[in-house]
């Protein structure tokens, strides 16, 4: 099967009997997160399965709707699905109401029935027999059952319902129509840039940056100027008085060179005239320096004004590692209490807990209090590595590692979220991130999965980095841009293009390391006995298969056995 036909079909089929019947209601996927909805995603699933749902209710852990139905595309199979993994209290829902009722078997935590027939005649005979006895249970039990409605399995609000169909059908008129205008801010990145007299740059010039470049990579040694680098575009982007940060070289000077999807290049000279100094020219802006630790997460820390944030708030982090980022905790309060975006709440709240538990490796679920200024009202819940979920802790109590993830990437949603307010999806924001050092405090793991997560979930975004460790490079996409920062005595700051001539998709870490873009002179560990080979294998699984062998080569080949093999070749040789 074609899968945009599939979800074509399946749409209109849905979209029938909701016409027919307006109080028919059913899930679409709620984010263009990889770009989905661009290619025809318009339901749950990937290039092997659709899903589709017809109540509320979400498996967190399988991060789709708790009963779905499916429709396989390689086999053409079609089943009810009910998965429970992230409750135990929707699973005795099911044992109790639903187990016997449609004869469904058990698969673990998972439930299942399946159907006959081509798959969309199976759907709609879902829809008239099996949908029918669910909704019944539902109606008649879950509301007493289940302590908490939002959490629990319900029916989709009507307006919940619009407001999803309306996001689907703008994507579907963007397939179709070419000279559709969306409402959506344009998409701004940068094409180039000139630097003169800014800290320890003299002049540095960059040019020729594609627009499918979605991430940016400076590298180089502590004090080559990678921070300064992303300081000025910072300062340019927000028009900001660098002479207020401690930057005064006498006349700096930036030249950004800006261009939209519509391929147009706006030139922006900084200091210049003129422009107001409260907002960003990129309309979404948000910058990280080192320190990424610390959130307003207590009462006696700072708190910033929000959304009367200004251009200095925007890039504080980067100039100053002492200033505190934005705790999910204290916005959601705000959002809650103010009658302009409390509307807007349990969309971005849901929006932000599926982006975390996307991103986070071993995340399982977040529990935000709704207790207004409650000093430890959020708790992170995660499992170990069989599966199990540990004691939940607050933001304070989570590993570094966590904590600068959840820290730098809960502040970019609620920046973009208030620079862009009239983006509900994630996967919509337009900007430019700048992030100093984007490998710190990170595991190898995490270093290439924060780079892959980031593409996939903000696809308009453009990232601009700096990194000491070849492991985010692991993670770029296609397109990415690489440039090395040296520091020489009398020309200043220096910087050599890389992409060009280096093709991260063909470099393991080892050549990375000993390429330009870090220039080891050699890797071998110093503790490393010069009479013993080193190991080149390409992975450790790799390494362990050949110590296998040669062991069993060992533990097979006596004396009496070497000496026949011994003689075996030199039979062949004559």
């Amino acid at each position: 099967m074609q899968v945009q036909s599939v979800h074509n079909e399946v749409y209109q089929l849905l979209v029938r009997r909701w016409n027919s019947d307006p109080s028919f209601h059913f899930t679409f996927r709620r984010s263009n997160r990889e770009g989905k909805l661009e290619h025809g995603y318009w339901f749950y699933g990937n290039e092997s399965y659709l899903a589709v749902s017809f109540w509320t209710g979400m498996d967190w852990k399988n991060k789709s709707p708790n009963i779905i139905f499916v429709i396989e595309f390689l086999t053409g199979e079609t089943y009810l699905e009910i998965n429970t993994s992230d409750s135990d209290e929707k699973r005795r829902f099911i044992n109790t109401y639903l187990l016997n009722e449609l004869q469904l078997e058990v698969l673990g935590k998972r439930f299942r029935k399946k159907y006959t027939g081509p798959y969309l005649a199976s759907l709609d005979t879902f829809i008239k027999t099996d949908k029918v006895s669910i909704d019944e249970i539902i109606s008649h039990y879950a509301p007493d059952f289940f302590l908490d409605d939002k959490t629990g399995i319900g029916f989709i609000s009507a307006t919940e319902f619009e407001e999803q169909k309306s996001k689907i059908d703008s994507y579907r008129v963007q397939q179709t129509d070419t000279d559709f205008n969306s409402d959506a801010p344009a998409t701004i990145k940068l094409q180039g840039l000139n630097i003169e007299d800014f800290g320890p740059i003299k002049h540095l010039e960059i040019t020729d940056i594609p627009f499918t470049s979605q991430w940016i990579f400076f590298t180089g040694e502590n004090g080559t100027g990678k921070s300064s680098i992303l300081r000025a575009i910072a300062a340019a982007i927000c028009g900001i008085d660098v002479k207020s940060k401690g930057i005064d070289n006498g006349a700096p000077k930036v030249e950004l060179r800006l261009f939209s999807e519509g391929g147009e290049v706006t030139w922006i000279v900084h200091p210049h005239m003129g422009f107001p100094q409260n907002y960003p020219l990129t309309y979404g802006f948000a910058a990280y320096g080192q320190s990424r630790l610390r959130t307003n997460h207590l009462k006696n820390q700072p708190q910033l004004v929000l959304p009367d944030m200004n251009v200095d708030d925007l890039t504080a982090s980067l100039f100053d590692d002492e200033t505190y980022l934005i705790d999910l905790q204290h916005q959601f309060e705000r959002w809650r209490s103010d009658s302009s975006s409390k509307a807007l709440f349990d969309k971005r709240k849901y929006f932000i807990t599926e982006i975390l538990i996307d991103i986070l490796p071993n995340l399982h679920r977040i529990d935000f209090s709704d207790q207004v200024n409650d000093q430890d009202g959020t708790t992170y819940i995660e499992q170990d590595n069989d599966g199990q979920e540990l004691p939940g802790v607050t933001f304070d109590k989570l590993a570094s590692g966590l904590k600068s993830m959840v820290a730098m990437i809960g502040d970019i949603l609620v920046r973009l979220y208030l620079q862009q307010p009239e983006v509900s999806d994630p996967a919509e924001f337009t900007g430019i991130v700048l992030i100093d050092e984007i490998d710190i405090h990170l595991h190898p793991k995490l270093q290439k999965n924060i780079v892959i997560q980031l593409t996939r979930t903000f696809p308009k975004i453009q990232f601009i980095v700096s990194t000491h460790s070849p492991i985010p490079l692991l993670g770029a996409p296609r397109n990415s841009q690489l440039f090395k920062v040296e520091r020489i005595r009398d020309e200043g700051v220096r910087i050599t293009r890389l992409d060009e001539r280096l093709h991260l998709g063909d470099l393991l870490p080892n050549t990375i390391l000993t390429s330009p873009i870090f220039g080891l002179d050699d890797i071998v560990p110093e503790s490393h006995e010069n009479k013993k080979l080193v190991r080149t294998e390409t992975t450790y699984t790799e390494l362990e298969f050949n110590d296998l062998v040669k062991a069993r080569i060992a533990a097979y080949l006596s004396d009496e056995k070497e000496q026949e093999l011994i003689r075996l070749f030199r039979q062949r040789g004559q």
